[in-house]
């Protein structure tokens, strides 16, 4: 389903330190979580071929009533609902160790009661967290003096929410420089505890692609004369992709496209079908695991503003175009995108065709734009977050 052709691996640079086991936890609630994890752990083996990431859905030591729930709970939401989790986002949203967070943390201790015994099972030299429940889980034990363990947590989104703060955690890996002050802001958890680190991203993206070359691999015209726009959907297909590619189709004919629909193969087919007269500049893609090549090749993105997908463009200098962003985290992302000059928000499908037709006739805005994405854009966070945790004495 996917067009790309292989391309080598990123250039692994190996040492010959003893290994070390890090316990890595994320939850299938979106994809974001898991692409995370999946990047630290293939940077840790990068960087020592002899260390031992062990990746596990956090779920997977949780009551039975909690993996069934959990995850499909909030997808099912996101797709049907997304304001009612929005409301729940903002309801959430009070200090870290309020009545009602201490309330929900008693709770969900409750229904995590083997995390301690996938510690002992694994005998990990430490823990990183890319969600926040397996983060409250483990602090809370650490807090406790429970868990002898240090636990780390990289943070996904670029602003703090405060289900992300636990006095626990012995270290914090975050987007910028003013994730860092919010956190520290919450009085919580102290600067020396927070490394700046950029959201772990696949460490491809650490390695430049030439754009004209990206175009040729995906089956697109090099010319720089014939812009592309990458329009995402997200793992799972979600969103009005339809409605954005008809609006990419009715851009003059010298504009190119790439359409990636995720894990949603129904809608891959359907979009096929619509391009089968226009597949020569309208390239279709099911799941990849090529994004960063996709996003090597094109001049500006429509999507949503996950947190992976976010750093994800921006270390590729990726200007993006945001639509219907999921109320809460995404809409705190796409506020950061907008404050950094890097992206911009539209509302409706009129506003996003005037908004490709004006980048059409002044590119000097849009590489306004890549150049900001550009400054804030961690194309090497993944390594950052694996040295720490394979050299706990390296420098922050």
């Amino acid at each position: 389903m996917d067009p790309v052709a292989t391309m080598d691996p990123p250039h692994t640079n190996p040492v010959s330190a003893p290994g070390r086991r890090v316990l890595i936890l994320y939850v299938r609630a979106g994809v974001g979580h898991e692409r995370a994890a999946r990047a630290v752990a293939q940077a840790m083996r990068e960087h020592n071929p002899a260390s031992e990431p062990i990746l596990h859905d956090a779920l997977e030591f949780s009551t039975w009533p909690m993996r069934l729930m959990y995850a499909s709970s909030y997808n099912r939401m996101l797709a049907r609902t997304p304001r009612v989790w929005g409301a729940l986002y903002r309801r959430s949203g009070t200090r870290p160790h309020g009545f009602r967070a201490r309330s929900r943390t008693r709770l969900t201790m409750l229904f995590c009661k083997d995390f301690m015994g996938a510690v002992e099972r694994y005998k990990p030299d430490s823990i990183l967290c890319t969600q926040f429940l397996p983060s409250e889980v483990y602090a809370t034990l650490r807090d406790e003096g429970t868990l002898r363990v240090p636990v780390y947590t990289a943070v996904t989104d670029f602003m703090i929410h405060p289900i992300w703060v636990y006095r626990g955690m012995d270290r914090y890996f975050v987007a910028t420089q003013t994730t860092k002050d919010q956190l520290v802001d919450t009085g919580e958890v102290p600067p020396e505890r927070v490394q700046v680190t950029g959201i772990p991203i696949d460490p491809k993206f650490a390695t430049p692609i030439d754009k004209a070359q990206a175009r040729k691999l995906i089956g697109l015209d090099p010319d720089p004369a014939r812009p592309v726009v990458l329009v995402m959907s997200g793992g799972f297909g979600w969103g009005p992709v339809e409605q954005v590619l008809e609006v990419v189709l009715s851009l003059p004919e010298r504009i190119q496209a790439v359409v990636i629909c995720g894990r949603n193969e129904g809608l891959r087919r359907k979009l096929a079908h619509r391009v089968q007269h226009h597949d020569d500049r309208i390239k279709i893609s099911g799941f990849t695991d090529r994004v960063d090549l996709y996003m090597a090749a094109a001049d500006v993105m429509v999507g949503k503003s996950g947190g992976l997908t976010t750093s994800e463009a921006m270390a590729r200098g990726l200007p993006m175009i945001v639509y219907q962003p999921i109320p809460g985290q995404e809409e705190r992302n796409c506020d950061f995108l907008q404050e950094t000059g890097a992206g911009v928000r539209v509302h409706d499908f009129e506003e996003l065709h005037y908004r490709l037709m004006s980048y059409l006739h002044h590119p000097e805005h849009l590489l306004v734009m890549r150049e900001a994405a550009a400054r804030i854009g961690r194309p090497g966070a993944s390594r950052d977050v694996a040295r720490a945790l394979l050299d706990p004495v390296a420098p922050m």
